[in-house]
Protein backbone atom coordinates (compact mmCIF):
# COMPACT_ATOMS: atom_id res chain seq x y z
CA UNK A 1 0.00 0.00 0.00
CA UNK A 2 1.28 3.43 -0.85
CA UNK A 3 2.57 5.88 2.18
CA UNK A 4 0.14 8.49 3.00
CA UNK A 5 1.30 11.78 2.63
CA UNK A 6 -1.36 14.17 3.38
CA UNK A 7 -4.78 12.87 4.51
CA UNK A 8 -7.27 14.43 6.73
CA UNK A 9 -10.21 11.49 7.59
CA UNK A 10 -13.97 13.39 7.74
CA UNK A 11 -17.02 12.03 9.16
CA UNK A 12 -19.52 12.09 6.13
CA UNK A 13 -22.97 11.86 6.02
CA UNK A 14 -25.89 14.16 4.52
CA UNK A 15 -26.41 15.17 8.14
CA UNK A 16 -22.99 17.15 7.63
CA UNK A 17 -24.52 19.62 5.08
CA UNK A 18 -22.08 19.26 2.54
CA UNK A 19 -21.45 22.23 0.41
CA UNK A 20 -19.72 22.85 -3.22
CA UNK A 21 -18.52 26.20 -4.43
CA UNK A 22 -21.12 27.64 -6.98
CA UNK A 23 -18.18 28.27 -9.76
CA UNK A 24 -18.09 24.72 -10.24
CA UNK A 25 -20.99 24.82 -12.28
CA UNK A 26 -20.00 27.13 -15.14
CA UNK A 27 -18.14 24.92 -17.34
CA UNK A 28 -21.55 22.64 -17.25
CA UNK A 29 -23.66 25.89 -17.54
CA UNK A 30 -21.79 27.40 -20.39
CA UNK A 31 -21.54 23.62 -22.06
CA UNK A 32 -25.61 23.90 -21.86
CA UNK A 33 -25.84 27.62 -23.20
CA UNK A 34 -23.36 26.70 -25.96
CA UNK A 35 -25.79 23.62 -26.95
CA UNK A 36 -28.50 26.53 -27.67
CA UNK A 37 -30.40 26.40 -24.03
CA UNK A 38 -31.01 28.98 -21.80
CA UNK A 39 -28.83 29.00 -18.29
CA UNK A 40 -31.24 31.45 -17.03
CA UNK A 41 -34.03 29.30 -17.48
CA UNK A 42 -32.65 26.49 -16.32
CA UNK A 43 -31.23 28.13 -13.09
CA UNK A 44 -34.56 29.45 -11.94
CA UNK A 45 -35.99 26.11 -12.10
CA UNK A 46 -33.53 25.86 -9.42
CA UNK A 47 -34.18 29.22 -7.47
CA UNK A 48 -30.75 30.08 -8.32
CA UNK A 49 -29.31 32.83 -10.98
CA UNK A 50 -26.03 33.15 -13.21
CA UNK A 51 -25.35 36.12 -11.09
CA UNK A 52 -25.29 33.82 -7.65
CA UNK A 53 -23.23 31.13 -9.38
CA UNK A 54 -20.74 33.64 -10.67
CA UNK A 55 -20.43 35.15 -6.99
CA UNK A 56 -18.18 32.31 -5.70
CA UNK A 57 -21.28 31.91 -2.98
CA UNK A 58 -21.93 28.41 -1.83
CA UNK A 59 -24.81 25.64 -2.34
CA UNK A 60 -25.50 22.21 -1.22
CA UNK A 61 -23.61 19.44 -3.13
CA UNK A 62 -27.03 17.38 -3.75
CA UNK A 63 -28.63 20.87 -5.16
CA UNK A 64 -24.82 20.60 -7.74
CA UNK A 65 -25.32 17.38 -8.76
CA UNK A 66 -29.51 17.83 -9.45
CA UNK A 67 -28.28 20.86 -11.82
CA UNK A 68 -25.78 18.77 -13.53
CA UNK A 69 -28.12 15.56 -13.75
CA UNK A 70 -30.58 18.34 -15.03
CA UNK A 71 -28.29 19.30 -18.22
CA UNK A 72 -27.10 15.68 -18.35
CA UNK A 73 -30.87 14.64 -19.34
CA UNK A 74 -32.24 17.69 -21.39
CA UNK A 75 -28.81 17.01 -23.52
CA UNK A 76 -28.93 13.53 -23.62
CA UNK A 77 -25.36 12.90 -22.85
CA UNK A 78 -24.28 10.65 -20.10
CA UNK A 79 -20.82 11.38 -19.87
CA UNK A 80 -21.53 15.78 -19.58
CA UNK A 81 -18.48 15.73 -16.68
CA UNK A 82 -16.37 15.21 -19.71
CA UNK A 83 -17.78 16.63 -22.56
CA UNK A 84 -18.54 20.04 -20.23
CA UNK A 85 -14.36 20.10 -19.22
CA UNK A 86 -12.67 22.69 -21.11
CA UNK A 87 -8.82 22.09 -20.29
CA UNK A 88 -6.82 25.03 -18.91
CA UNK A 89 -9.63 26.90 -17.93
CA UNK A 90 -9.85 27.48 -14.83
CA UNK A 91 -12.63 30.32 -14.38
CA UNK A 92 -15.08 27.44 -12.35
CA UNK A 93 -11.89 27.55 -9.69
CA UNK A 94 -12.20 30.05 -6.99
CA UNK A 95 -9.98 32.84 -8.00
CA UNK A 96 -7.45 32.20 -4.82
CA UNK A 97 -6.46 29.06 -5.61
CA UNK A 98 -6.31 29.85 -9.65
CA UNK A 99 -4.20 32.80 -9.16
CA UNK A 100 -1.89 30.70 -6.96
CA UNK A 101 -1.65 27.96 -9.39
CA UNK A 102 -1.03 30.33 -12.25
CA UNK A 103 1.81 31.78 -10.35
CA UNK A 104 3.09 28.72 -9.28
CA UNK A 105 6.94 27.79 -9.75
CA UNK A 106 6.35 23.73 -8.94
CA UNK A 107 3.82 21.54 -8.78
CA UNK A 108 4.37 21.04 -5.35
CA UNK A 109 3.98 24.67 -4.27
CA UNK A 110 0.66 24.39 -6.16
CA UNK A 111 -0.49 21.57 -4.92
CA UNK A 112 -0.14 22.15 -1.07
CA UNK A 113 -1.47 25.12 -1.46
CA UNK A 114 -4.75 23.96 -3.11
CA UNK A 115 -4.74 21.09 -0.53
CA UNK A 116 -4.59 23.28 2.37
CA UNK A 117 -6.65 25.75 1.15
CA UNK A 118 -9.02 22.92 -0.41
CA UNK A 119 -12.50 24.39 1.73
CA UNK A 120 -12.36 27.40 -1.25
CA UNK A 121 -13.74 24.33 -3.21
CA UNK A 122 -16.10 23.02 -0.95
CA UNK A 123 -16.88 21.55 2.03
CA UNK A 124 -16.04 17.64 1.78
CA UNK A 125 -13.79 17.34 -1.21
CA UNK A 126 -10.41 15.32 0.03
CA UNK A 127 -7.26 15.82 -1.77
CA UNK A 128 -4.16 14.45 -0.53
CA UNK A 129 -0.40 12.68 -1.90
CA UNK A 130 0.25 9.30 -1.28
CA UNK A 131 3.88 7.86 -2.21
CA UNK A 132 5.09 4.42 -3.05
CA UNK A 133 8.13 2.94 -4.62
CA UNK A 134 9.17 6.53 -5.99
CA UNK A 135 6.09 7.01 -7.20
CA UNK A 136 3.52 9.49 -6.62
CA UNK A 137 0.10 9.19 -6.18
CA UNK A 138 -2.53 12.81 -6.41
CA UNK A 139 -5.74 11.33 -4.62
CA UNK A 140 -8.97 13.28 -4.81
CA UNK A 141 -12.05 11.90 -3.22
CA UNK A 142 -15.72 13.23 -2.42
CA UNK A 143 -15.96 12.36 1.40
CA UNK A 144 -20.06 12.98 1.65
CA UNK A 145 -22.26 10.25 1.35
CA UNK A 146 -25.05 11.52 -1.43
CA UNK A 147 -27.50 9.15 -3.07
CA UNK A 148 -27.79 10.57 -6.22
CA UNK A 149 -27.32 9.91 -9.46
CA UNK A 150 -24.33 11.48 -11.71
CA UNK A 151 -21.11 11.53 -9.08
CA UNK A 152 -19.12 9.80 -11.74
CA UNK A 153 -19.78 12.92 -13.75
CA UNK A 154 -17.42 14.69 -10.83
CA UNK A 155 -14.71 12.42 -11.00
CA UNK A 156 -14.02 12.12 -14.43
CA UNK A 157 -14.05 16.06 -14.43
CA UNK A 158 -11.72 16.49 -11.65
CA UNK A 159 -9.57 13.54 -13.18
CA UNK A 160 -9.61 15.38 -16.28
CA UNK A 161 -8.85 18.91 -14.41
CA UNK A 162 -5.89 16.92 -12.23
CA UNK A 163 -4.31 16.01 -15.63
CA UNK A 164 -4.40 19.26 -17.15
CA UNK A 165 -2.52 20.88 -14.29
CA UNK A 166 0.46 18.22 -14.60
CA UNK A 167 0.59 18.65 -18.09
CA UNK A 168 1.79 22.57 -17.04
CA UNK A 169 4.65 21.26 -15.41
CA UNK A 170 5.12 17.76 -17.19
CA UNK A 171 4.68 18.81 -20.54
CA UNK A 172 1.73 18.76 -23.32
CA UNK A 173 1.79 14.80 -23.82
CA UNK A 174 1.98 14.08 -20.28
CA UNK A 175 -0.05 10.80 -18.84
CA UNK A 176 0.01 8.56 -16.69
CA UNK A 177 0.41 5.09 -16.75
CA UNK A 178 -3.12 3.95 -15.28
CA UNK A 179 -5.62 5.40 -13.46
CA UNK A 180 -7.86 4.58 -10.37
CA UNK A 181 -11.02 5.56 -10.17
CA UNK A 182 -14.01 5.52 -7.37
CA UNK A 183 -16.80 5.12 -9.55
CA UNK A 184 -18.20 1.97 -10.27
CA UNK A 185 -19.25 2.47 -13.99
CA UNK A 186 -17.09 1.24 -16.19
CA UNK A 187 -14.62 4.27 -17.31
CA UNK A 188 -15.65 6.09 -20.89
CA UNK A 189 -13.22 6.46 -23.75
CA UNK A 190 -12.72 9.60 -23.28
CA UNK A 191 -10.72 8.66 -20.20
CA UNK A 192 -9.18 5.53 -20.86
CA UNK A 193 -7.45 7.56 -23.89
CA UNK A 194 -5.85 10.04 -20.98
CA UNK A 195 -3.42 7.27 -20.07
CA UNK A 196 -0.59 5.45 -21.67
CA UNK A 197 -1.20 1.89 -20.75
CA UNK A 198 -5.12 2.35 -21.52
CA UNK A 199 -5.64 0.73 -18.43
CA UNK A 200 -8.23 2.28 -16.06
CA UNK A 201 -9.42 0.31 -12.86
CA UNK A 202 -12.91 1.60 -11.00
CA UNK A 203 -14.08 0.22 -7.98
CA UNK A 204 -11.29 1.89 -5.94
CA UNK A 205 -11.50 3.49 -2.63
CA UNK A 206 -10.97 6.85 -4.42
CA UNK A 207 -9.90 8.64 -7.46
CA UNK A 208 -5.59 8.10 -7.39
CA UNK A 209 -4.09 9.45 -10.43
CA UNK A 210 0.29 8.07 -10.09
CA UNK A 211 2.80 10.41 -11.22
CA UNK A 212 5.96 8.59 -11.77
CA UNK A 213 8.40 11.74 -12.32
CA UNK A 214 11.46 13.10 -10.91
CA UNK A 215 10.65 16.13 -8.31
CA UNK A 216 14.14 17.54 -6.87
CA UNK A 217 14.39 18.06 -3.02
CA UNK A 218 10.98 17.34 -2.08
CA UNK A 219 11.91 16.59 1.14
CA UNK A 220 13.75 20.15 1.13
CA UNK A 221 11.56 22.42 -0.29
CA UNK A 222 8.12 21.04 1.45
CA UNK A 223 7.85 21.96 4.55
CA UNK A 224 5.77 19.67 6.92
CA UNK A 225 3.48 21.99 8.13
CA UNK A 226 2.28 22.46 4.50
CA UNK A 227 0.95 18.91 4.69
CA UNK A 228 -1.57 19.54 7.27
CA UNK A 229 -4.63 20.45 5.87
CA UNK A 230 -6.83 22.62 8.15
CA UNK A 231 -10.01 21.33 10.37
CA UNK A 232 -13.12 21.50 8.36
CA UNK A 233 -15.65 24.04 9.09
CA UNK A 234 -18.81 22.71 11.00
CA UNK A 235 -22.13 21.79 9.83
CA UNK A 236 -23.33 25.36 11.21
CA UNK A 237 -21.14 27.20 9.35
CA UNK A 238 -22.16 25.41 5.81
CA UNK A 239 -25.99 26.43 7.01
CA UNK A 240 -25.12 29.59 7.30
CA UNK A 241 -23.11 29.97 3.85
CA UNK A 242 -26.50 28.21 2.10
CA UNK A 243 -28.73 30.74 3.87
CA UNK A 244 -26.79 33.43 2.41
CA UNK A 245 -26.80 31.82 -1.20
CA UNK A 246 -30.58 31.82 -1.15
CA UNK A 247 -32.02 34.18 1.75
CA UNK A 248 -33.42 36.66 -0.80
CA UNK A 249 -35.52 33.69 -1.70
CA UNK A 250 -39.34 34.47 -1.95
CA UNK A 251 -40.62 30.68 -0.52
CA UNK A 252 -37.38 30.91 1.82
CA UNK A 253 -37.91 28.58 5.30
CA UNK A 254 -36.99 25.73 7.01
CA UNK A 255 -38.76 23.71 4.00
CA UNK A 256 -36.84 24.88 1.65
CA UNK A 257 -33.70 24.41 3.12
CA UNK A 258 -34.04 20.89 3.51
CA UNK A 259 -34.97 20.69 0.13
CA UNK A 260 -32.01 21.86 -1.45
CA UNK A 261 -29.63 19.78 1.00
CA UNK A 262 -31.89 16.61 0.64
CA UNK A 263 -32.39 15.93 4.20
CA UNK A 264 -35.01 16.10 6.42
CA UNK A 265 -36.22 19.14 8.53
CA UNK A 266 -35.39 17.20 11.56
CA UNK A 267 -32.17 17.12 10.34
CA UNK A 268 -31.60 20.26 9.97
CA UNK A 269 -33.04 21.05 13.60
CA UNK A 270 -31.16 18.43 15.28
CA UNK A 271 -27.76 20.39 14.11
CA UNK A 272 -29.25 24.01 15.24
CA UNK A 273 -29.83 21.80 18.76
CA UNK A 274 -27.13 20.98 19.10
CA UNK A 275 -25.34 24.49 18.71
CA UNK A 276 -28.12 26.00 21.40
CA UNK A 277 -30.00 27.85 18.59
CA UNK A 278 -33.27 27.50 16.33
CA UNK A 279 -34.08 28.02 12.80
CA UNK A 280 -35.72 31.30 13.47
CA UNK A 281 -32.86 32.69 15.40
CA UNK A 282 -30.18 31.98 12.66
CA UNK A 283 -32.63 33.28 10.02
CA UNK A 284 -32.64 36.48 11.69
CA UNK A 285 -29.13 36.56 12.77
CA UNK A 286 -28.50 36.31 8.69
CA UNK A 287 -31.25 38.75 8.40
CA UNK A 288 -29.32 41.10 10.03
CA UNK A 289 -26.30 40.76 8.82
CA UNK A 290 -27.45 40.94 5.12
CA UNK A 291 -29.40 44.17 6.06
CA UNK A 292 -26.42 45.66 7.77
CA UNK A 293 -24.46 45.13 4.49
CA UNK A 294 -27.35 46.30 2.42
CA UNK A 295 -27.52 49.37 4.58
CA UNK A 296 -23.51 50.08 3.58
CA UNK A 297 -24.20 49.96 0.43
CA UNK A 298 -27.03 52.52 0.27
CA UNK A 299 -29.72 50.54 -0.61
CA UNK A 300 -33.02 51.93 0.13
CA UNK A 301 -34.77 50.43 3.44
CA UNK A 302 -38.19 50.06 1.65
CA UNK A 303 -35.66 47.76 -0.78
CA UNK A 304 -34.40 46.50 2.14
CA UNK A 305 -37.35 44.76 3.25
CA UNK A 306 -38.75 43.85 -0.17
CA UNK A 307 -35.34 41.65 -0.79
CA UNK A 308 -35.83 40.15 2.60
CA UNK A 309 -39.24 39.36 2.40
CA UNK A 310 -40.89 41.64 4.42
CA UNK A 311 -44.52 42.75 3.53
CA UNK A 312 -43.79 45.90 4.46
CA UNK A 313 -40.26 48.50 5.66
CA UNK A 314 -41.96 48.57 9.21
CA UNK A 315 -41.72 45.07 9.95
CA UNK A 316 -38.49 44.98 8.28
CA UNK A 317 -37.70 47.90 11.34
CA UNK A 318 -38.84 46.42 14.04
CA UNK A 319 -37.59 43.27 13.60
CA UNK A 320 -34.24 44.49 12.85
CA UNK A 321 -34.29 46.98 16.09
CA UNK A 322 -34.72 44.07 18.29
CA UNK A 323 -31.72 42.47 16.82
CA UNK A 324 -29.57 45.64 17.27
CA UNK A 325 -30.84 48.22 19.43
CA UNK A 326 -31.08 50.74 16.44
CA UNK A 327 -33.54 51.56 13.12
CA UNK A 328 -32.31 50.92 10.09
CA UNK A 329 -31.68 54.53 9.26
CA UNK A 330 -30.70 55.22 12.05
CA UNK A 331 -27.80 52.44 12.00
CA UNK A 332 -26.86 53.81 8.90
CA UNK A 333 -26.26 57.35 10.10
CA UNK A 334 -23.80 55.94 12.85
CA UNK A 335 -22.07 53.88 10.74
CA UNK A 336 -21.18 57.20 8.38
CA UNK A 337 -20.28 58.60 11.17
Amino acid sequence: MPININRMTMTSSLSTLPLHNSLALLPFLNYYENSGFSQAALLNDFNLTIHQVKANCYIPTIYVYKIVNEISGVLNIENIGIKATVLNDYSHIHPIITRKMLKAESFFDMFFFVSSNRNLLGSHINLWLELHKDIFYICHQRTASLKIQGLSQGEYHRTMLIISLLRRFLGDDWKPEILYLASHIAPPHEIITMTKSGKVFNNYKYGCIPVDAYFDDIAENVAISNLISPTDSGSLDRLRLAINTFIEHEDFDLPFISDIFGCSKRSIQRILKCHGTTFQDIIMQQKTAYAITLLNDNVRIINIAQRLGYSDSSNFTRAFKRQTGLSPSLFRRESCD
